[in-house]
């Protein structure tokens, strides 16, 4: 009996070091996603490790608490570095928390030309969220300056934009809005978890600038205000 035991602690002992030192680069590329990027790179383990040549996330550190999977925290920490954009937080299969994204506008993977040569940045922190094919709840903040940056382009400036970030009927909420100038700006923007949007702007301004400007973008004019709708696909 005593040498039964012996054997199976050896085993178990075997197998906890096999999976303790399980290489990430053997298991990685089974779950990830074609869209990824075509040159991966691979070091670590599957409980510490990183992944390189990610499109426009570049570099990904990751790192796996199994005491979290036993209490049902949050069991992943992440953070990626890319000149494109960087994001960093915590997750699980349904929650994320204290996730922070920062990314240049003109060069983050968007369908929309009319961005591509903007200067600006993007920020926006979630401080909870619980999710599974849609947002069910969360809670965060946004904000972006890429309408005081492009001054030089446009020969027309606009007010820092901020706001919160909710979910809402299953899609994430963005509600910006910014003042400065005698100008009043707001953007109220919805995603889906199918990849489509709507956003619905507002520009109250005086500035004869403006006026060149934003029709350039779509932008309707009418009682003083500049107004643009749209729908599409954010990825």
């Amino acid at each position: 009996m005593r040498k039964r035991y012996l054997v199976l602690a050896v085993l178990i002992g075997a197998l906890y070091a096999l999976i303790s030192k399980l290489p990430l680069g053997w298991v990685a590329p089974l779950f990830m996603p074609v869209e990824a990027g075509s040159n991966l790179r691979y070091s670590g383990t599957i409980w510490k490790g990183q992944i390189s040549g990610i499109d426009y996330a570049g570099r990904a550190q990751f790192k796996l608490a199994p005491k979290a999977l036993l209490s049902g925290g949050l069991p992943l920490s992440f953070k990626t570095a890319s000149p494109a954009l960087t994001m960093s937080g915590q997750a699980s299969g349904r929650k994320l928390e204290d996730f922070r994204f920062s990314g240049q506008l003109a060069h983050l993977p968007t369908r929309d030309g009319r961005l591509k040569e903007l200067a600006g940045q993007v920020n926006f922190t979630i401080f909870k969220m619980e999710f599974d094919e849609n947002c069910l709840e969360g809670a965060g903040r946004a904000n972006t300056d890429f309408l005081t940056r492009n001054r030089g382009r446009w020969q027309w400036a606009g007010p820092v934009l901020s706001g919160p970030i909710s979910c809402e009927g299953g899609e994430l909420i963005v509600n910006l809005s910014g003042s400065e100038d005698n100008q009043t700006i707001r953007a109220d923007m919805r995603l889906s978890p199918n990849g489509s949007y709507s956003a619905d702007i507002s520009v109250r301004t005086r500035q004869r600038e403006a006026g060149v400007v934003l029709p350039l973008y779509g932008f309707t004019s009418a009682n003083g205000e500049f107004r643009l709708t749209e729908r599409g696909q954010w990825r």
